[in-house]
């Protein structure tokens, strides 16, 4: 979150990512933290889409002809799209990719579809994209699909109360983003981020 390229872990190892690979880890940490819930239905190679080698450390990103991480569940899909980009130029480079790669999940499932749009900072311009939320598939019929911009902190700070309450239900997951969701025709972008930001923190409070 930081971007700081060194950090040292619990065991006082200090290790450094370099700046080219940062995207890389920022898909690398979300799939190994969706793994650790260990409720996945897919196969953990079957969740990402970018290469690992003989240690499990990334070998680049996924490649961009799909989406970053495919999270299946018993009876919903999480499909997260990661970016490190947090400026003006967000929602140009994600806004269109992202709806396409979870329309296309969508198309193919019998399950609920949600979508994860994880950044440091997230655009008005794309969250408002992502709160209108509509796709059109080539025969013009119209799907509306659920996705959900968050922070990495928010993220980071649900995902740790989650862990510390001891109460890993993947779904308590769901149901944030149901209630994500579901403020989304009330506001437009900027309300809504801040709902989002009014929702997690609500949801941490009572996680026992």
């Amino acid at each position: 979150m930081n971007r700081r390229g060194k950090k040292t872990l619990a065991n006082g190892e200090e290790i450094e990512i370099p700046q080219s690979e940062a995207p890389a880890y920022f898909e690398w940490i979300l799939w190994r933290a969706f793994l650790a819930i260990n409720s996945l239905n897919n196969k953990p190679y079957d969740a990402r889409r970018f290469n690992i080698d003989q240690d499990f450390l990334p070998v680049g990103t996924a490649p961009g002809n799909g989406p970053d991480l495919i999270f299946e569940f018993h009876d919903f899909i999480v499909v997260v799209e990661v970016t490190l980009t947090d400026n003006s130029r967000q929602e140009a480079a994600e806004g269109e990719p992202v709806r396409r790669h979870i329309a296309e999940i969508a198309m193919q499932s019998t399950k609920p579809v949600y979508g994860l749009f994880i950044a440091n900072r997230i655009d008005s311009n794309t969250a408002e994209t992502f709160r209108i939320g509509s796709w059109f598939t080539r025969t013009d019929d119209k799907m509306r699909l659920d996705i959900i911009p968050v922070t990495l902190l928010q993220f980071k700070s649900f995902f740790e109360a989650l862990f510390k309450s001891g109460n890993i239900d993947v779904g308590l997951i769901r149901e944030l983003l149901d209630l994500c969701g579901k403020s989304r025709h009330q506001h437009e972008a900027p309300a809504w981020k801040r709902k989002i930001e009014e929702t997690i923190s609500n949801r941490i409070a009572i996680l026992p």
